[in-house]
């Protein structure tokens, strides 16, 4: 049975089959000792709101070395801001399972359930913000937001009962 997470990862190679290709073609002397200065294009591209081609450069490097979670994350991040937040929400899974204590990858999954409208999820992942921040104390932005949807949507469900 396929599970969601790798729905996306074929959906991302069948839309963009060339992604390494096209990087490796930009750059035909990088390899896997150069992923940190790939990181720093993808970066660029991503400031200069270049996002295609700052996904192609994370989703490459993301699939070169997978436990790099800050891969992932930037991967995330760009599909989030092209509105793709089915596809982000997997991505930041990925991230999540290299490191499920990282407030800000639970925070931005709860963005991405907000954004797609799903409000179960939502209340889900702002509720385990929360408890991160009681456990670490890191983020306290984080958990005051957190804390601030989630008595929104509370707030929301008693006005329709």
């Amino acid at each position: 049975m396929e599970r969601p997470f790798d729905q996306i990862l074929r959906e991302h190679f069948t839309s963009h089959p060339l992604s390494q290709k096209t990087l490796l073609d930009r750059f035909p002397d990088l390899d896997c000792s150069h992923l940190e200065a790939a990181y720093g294009i993808g970066y660029n591209l991503f400031g200069q709101k270049k996002y295609d081609d700052a996904e192609c450069i994370f989703y490459f490097l993301a699939t070169m070395n997978h436990f790099e979670q800050r891969y992932w994350k930037a991967l995330a991040v760009t599909l989030f801001v092209q509105k793709k937040y089915k596809a982000a929400l997997g991505i930041y899974l990925a991230a999540f399972f290299l490191d499920p204590m990282d407030i800000e990858v639970v925070s931005a999954m709860a963005d991405c359930c907000l954004s797609l409208g799903d409000r179960e999820g939502a209340e889900k992942f702002l509720q385990q913000v929360c408890e991160i921040f009681e456990e670490d104390g890191k983020r306290e932005d984080l958990a005051r937001r957190a804390r601030r949807f989630l008595h929104m949507i509370n707030r929301n469900m008693e006005e329709v009962k």
